[in-house]
């Protein structure tokens, strides 16, 4: 059995630079403010009155620029490629050639290659939400990836934590008062503010108050800026919003899962929607708008069983935005009910996995036990057809403990 816990000394360390790292967020917002959206582009078209289809935002995250987070901005540009190809107004490189004046039909020797995207029936527009440590307003290096991005296409965003992993105290202040957000920010309170004091939720006997704050801001691969991610649930001026990770590649339009999210279409068709048919694959109706789409990460699961609790893959989320969801999420955060010592997770039900203090935990706890029951409409899609990472279902490949809750027998694997 591992616990990867660190050493007393790394925990005090940790503890340390946990804190040290929420104060200078929080003095970045004393002189910034969250960036608004740009006006989105007109419903129609201005030469011939037609109606565009809606604008779907595709949304990545961006919270460190350093030398070994530089490789992810080629795969940023592919991803952002990849977008553009599989959205409206893509013309297929077969049919520019083929629209060419100087097309000689029948020249093998000047056809184009048989690939380039095929277009889709949305329009898109792309965002880099950024923390304040890769802000593109950084002088120097770490803030190169974020112009970097803005160059090639992306809209910055500069978001805040939807609650300060730390309190914000008046020994942060430096004598400047800050502006009225960074007043709004300090009122948010902060993570685990009201932990309740006893049932079932409250801290456990031994447990430092700082504990799952420190877990947090070290979590996965970003730590507490993970959730930054959360604020795609404020793009209300999007009727979808994707979140992708730089990793992650459009290889076909999402345009029937768009469909069936926003109730277009025809119902028979939306009925074809590649759905999970997993051990915790929750019932949707598809005669329902859908609310968010996901896949789960069953090969993140420390200790595989049927009834182990699965948590969202974190790198592909799409939803219709919502404030209110956005505002459950701030609640979730400050009363901080995350079971430590053993570690069970959220509310005792969402944990052990990767990423189960963060994203990948908060967004199952969200929809199974805190959003009111029928509220949602949430889908489990089809992980060999959406966000499929290429990995074994049946093996470890990972430096954690990982494998899978699915019986090989009981779901027919033969190899």
């Amino acid at each position: 059995h591992h616990t990867f816990e660190p050493s007393t000394k790394q925990n005090g360390w940790r503890a340390k630079a946990a804190r040290r790292d929420s104060n200078e967020n929080s003095l970045f917002w004393k002189t910034h403010t969250p960036d608004p959206l740009p006006p989105l582009p007109p419903d129609t078209d201005p030469e011939t009155g037609a109606q565009l289809p809606p604008v779907i935002a595709y949304v990545t995250t961006l919270t460190k620029c350093g030398p070994k987070h530089r490789g992810g901005l080629d795969g940023a540009a592919v991803l952002l490629h990849s977008i553009r190809r599989n959205s409206y107004g893509w013309v297929p490189i077969q049919e520019q050639f083929e629209q060419a004046d100087n097309t000689k039909k029948g020249d093998e020797n000047s056809m184009p290659p048989q690939y380039g995207g095929h277009g889709g029936r949305y329009r898109y527009r792309a965002y880099v939400i950024v923390d304040p440590l890769a802000s593109p307003q950084n002088q120097g290096k770490s803030g190169e990836c974020a112009r970097f991005l803005q160059k090639i296409g992306y809209t910055v965003l500069h978001r805040p934590p939807l609650v300060p992993l730390f309190e914000i105290t008046d020994q942060d202040n430096d004598g400047n008062e800050g502006n009225q957000f960074y007043t709004e920010l300090k009122d948010l309170g902060h993570v685990g503010m009201q932990r309740p004091n006893d049932g079932l939720t409250a801290v456990r006997p031994g447990e430092h108050p700082d504990k799952l704050r420190k877990m947090m801001h070290n979590d996965g691969c970003c730590g507490y800026t993970e959730l930054l991610k959360l604020h795609v649930y404020g793009m209300v001026e999007h009727e979808l919003a994707v979140h992708l990770d730089f990793d992650s590649l459009l290889l076909r339009p999402m345009d029937d899962l768009f469909d069936a999210m926003l109730g277009k279409g025809d119902e028979t068709i939306r009925s074809k929607l590649p759905l999970a048919k997993l051990p915790r694959t929750k019932e949707v109706d598809l005669t329902r708008l859908i609310d968010a789409a996901f896949t789960r990460d069953y090969n993140s699961v420390n200790h595989p069983d049927l009834d182990a609790p699965v948590g969202y893959q974190g790198g592909f989320l799409v939803v219709r935005p919502n404030l209110e969801v956005l505002e459950r999420y701030r609640t979730i955060l400050r009363r901080g009910e995350f079971l430590l010592g053993p570690r069970d997770g959220w509310a005792g039900k969402h944990g052990g996995f990767y990423g189960d203090v963060t994203f990948q935990g908060i967004l199952p706890y969200y929809y199974e036990d805190v959003a009111p029951e029928g509220l949602h409409n949430e889908a489990e899609l089809d992980r060999c057809i959406f966000n499929q990472m290429g990995d074994n279902p049946r093996k470890s490949t990972y430096k954690f403990p990982r494998a899978t809750p699915l019986d090989a027998k009981k779901m027919g694997f033969s190899d």
